[in-house]
């Protein structure tokens, strides 16, 4: 099936709005689809869907489709509670956020960092894998750590060169 996310866009944000109430209301800008990507492995994209926020951070949340309609995907976290999530995605002057979709892995990935000058200061992340079963994303503790590790290098390697256009969602 494949779907066309940006004739869906009128029914992008009317869900967008329906879940993130209060961050529609201060967006600047009306939700739009940054990217496409199938995450689930099923041949049908999942978008990433940038909130219309601005700022130095992005606000992001990932939608996928049932049926014809599209609704936001939800993430089971390390609480074990289901809902939708924004992320954040962006780079200011000694922080940064990452949201990256990774279709081979059928994963999404959130990293965030702090430097002090040219040093990591602080890195992290938490990576959420598809569940076909349960139809959403759930956290992955063995992942996250590999998939931290490797992101936070990722990061440090950039500071060693040109400063902090940092790892972005793909």
């Amino acid at each position: 099936m494949t779907v066309d996310w940006k004739a869906a866009l009128p029914l992008v944000q009317l869900a967008v709005r329906h879940e993130f109430p209060k961050v529609v209301a201060q967006a600047h800008y009306a939700a739009s689809i940054a990217s496409t990507v199938d995450i689930a492995g099923s041949g049908v994209p999942m978008a990433l869907v940038d909130l219309g926020t601005g700022g130095y951070t992005e606000e992001m949340t990932v939608m996928r489709m049932e049926g014809t309609t599209p609704v936001v995907a939800r993430f089971r976290g390390k609480d074990d509670k289901t809902a939708p999530m924004v992320f954040l995605s962006g780079v200011s002057q000694d922080k940064g956020e990452s949201l990256e979709l990774i279709p081979h892995d059928h994963m999404v990935f959130s990293g965030h960092w702090v430097v002090n000058g040219a040093k990591l200061k602080k890195c992290g992340g938490e990576a959420y894998q598809w569940d076909e079963t349960a139809k959403n994303f759930e956290f992955e503790k063995k992942l996250t750590k590999s998939m931290t590790k490797e992101f936070c290098q990722k990061v440090e390697a950039k500071l060693g060169g040109s400063g902090p256009s940092l790892p972005s969602h793909e």
